[in-house]
């Protein structure tokens, strides 16, 4: 008995169904009215066989142009390409109305070629990824790693598009209704989102919304990371699901300080030095306690991450835990995509665009702090306006909404604004733009409110 090629046993054939595909063809050449249902579905090069693919293209220009699909249109508009005898003819246009006796299946079919077509990607992709490993071409592991990821999410994400398509008023309606009563017995005084923590900023927003890109804003030394980090906080104290921060410039541990100093009102010098007085350590160890106890919080100070990097993280974190109630990027302009980095503006767009893609996904609020340009410095009214935003187009168009920190007292050591923090609301998409006020307590590393504590220290 003659052993086994095993040469030939490597060989695999890629996952298809001819019989599906078949099926799907001819059920459209039964019922016209199931195109774009099937349409939705599945496109050309879902097709395994090039014949199928040369059928399916005739049949998508001829529903294009308004006309029957039928055996003598599809032959017809095929013999205008040239492609006929490439498919076998009308024998075999032919053959496959005759062997489709109904189209009663033809989504189930049109499910099947669809499932195949999606393993066979993953298929190619698994190979490039591969040569990649074995012909690096100077590329790092992090740099291949990158290209791994992109490639497996660019798969997910053409195939994760939603087939559900429009829908009527009445369905919509039912579940505007449905959403209003909600709120209507929610007991969060009109926050429909993750409360901020501050009374004033909340009756603004209405709270940090899911699905929403928050920009927030400021020229150096306004408090921009500690005015994020302090909405961080509040959310990790008081909400089920935990908080999420990528600190692309400062480590995790400064992280932690800062938030000792917030939460434990202890001047953050002495824990950034160590001279901590017995009350500081009193107050420090009741901190910790609490952070212990309530805190919900992951912090990832990776520098240089990726949309690809930044999504895959999120990712894993918000299926372990159940979600995410809110994410962090310090800040917007240190994250990189390498395929891009000749082009400045391109690559901030993409950014822009993959975090408001991934507040959509997780359903969750994302806060980008981003940086503005110098040139406000040479304004007399040095406030900030959407166009200081660095690389503002993309930016500003993306962001849900957009806030600015201004302090009068870094320009002008004369202010009788000191302390006074204004938190400018220069874009909301469902909201009215104006401004806030808050106390500015640097020593704490925190904002609170204008008239009396911001937060809620009773967590």
């Amino acid at each position: 008995m003659a052993k086994p090629d095993k040469q030939v046993d490597t060989l695999k054939v890629p996952p298809h169904s001819i019989e599906a595909e078949q099926s799907v063809l001819g059920g459209l050449m039964l019922d016209n009215q199931a195109f774009d249902r099937v349409a939705e579905l599945v496109v050309a090069q879902d097709f395994y066989t090039r014949t199928h693919k040369l059928i399916f293209e005739a049949m998508v220009s001829l529903a294009e142009g308004g006309d029957p699909i039928d055996l003598i249109t599809i032959s017809e508009s095929l013999e205008k390409n040239n492609q006929l005898s490439s498919v076998g003819g009308f024998a075999y246009l032919a053959e496959i109305a005759k062997n489709t006796p109904s189209a009663a299946n033809i989504d189930a079919y049109a499910n099947i070629v669809r499932e195949r077509a999606v393993i066979r990607e993953m298929i190619g992709v698994a190979n490039e990824i591969a040569e990649a490993g074995f012909s690096p071409e100077g590329r790092t592991s992090h740099d291949l790693l990158d290209f791994a990821e992109s490639k497996v999410f660019k798969i997910a994400e053409q195939r994760s598009k939603s087939t559900e398509g429009p829908q009527n008023l009445h369905s919509i309606l039912e579940k505007t209704v449905d959403k209003i009563e909600e709120l209507y017995q929610s007991p969060q005084d009109g926050v429909t989102g993750v409360s901020t923590g501050y009374a004033d900023l909340d009756k603004m927003t209405a709270g940090m919304q899911p699905s929403d890109l928050i920009i927030v804003a400021a020229r150096p030394s306004m408090g921009k990371t500690t005015f994020a980090m302090n909405l961080a906080e509040h959310a990790a104290m008081t909400q089920d699901k935990p908080v999420l921060i990528y600190s692309l410039e400062m480590p995790s541990e400064q992280i932690m300080m800062r938030m000792l100093a917030s939460l434990g009102r202890i001047n953050q010098t002495k824990v950034r030095t160590g001279q901590l007085d017995d009350d500081d350590w009193a107050r420090l160890s009741s901190t910790m306690g609490l952070l212990m106890e309530k805190g919900k919080m992951y912090v990832d100070d990776a520098s240089g991450l990726t949309p690809t990097d930044v999504r895959s993280r999120a990712r894993r974190i918000a299926r372990d835990h159940g979600g995410i109630s809110m994410i962090m990027v310090d800040y917007l302009q240190l994250m990189r995509v390498p395929s891009l980095s000749d082009n400045r503006t391109l690559e901030i767009a993409e950014i822009s665009r993959s975090l408001k893609a991934l507040a959509k996904e997780l359903q969750c609020p994302v806060i980008a702090l981003s940086q503005l340009n110098r040139t406000l410095e040479q304004r007399a009214d040095k406030r900030p306006i959407n166009s200081d935003l660095r690389e503002s187009g993309s930016i500003e168009q993306d962001a849900d909404l957009i806030m600015f920190i201004y302090r009068d007292e870094v320009y002008n050591e004369d202010s009788t604004e000191k302390g006074v923090a204004e938190i400018i609301i220069g874009k909301q998409r469902n909201g009215p733009i104006g401004k806030v006020r808050l106390t500015f307590q640097g020593q704490f590393s925190r904002f609170d409110n204008y008239a009396g504590p911001a937060m809620d220290d009773e967590y």
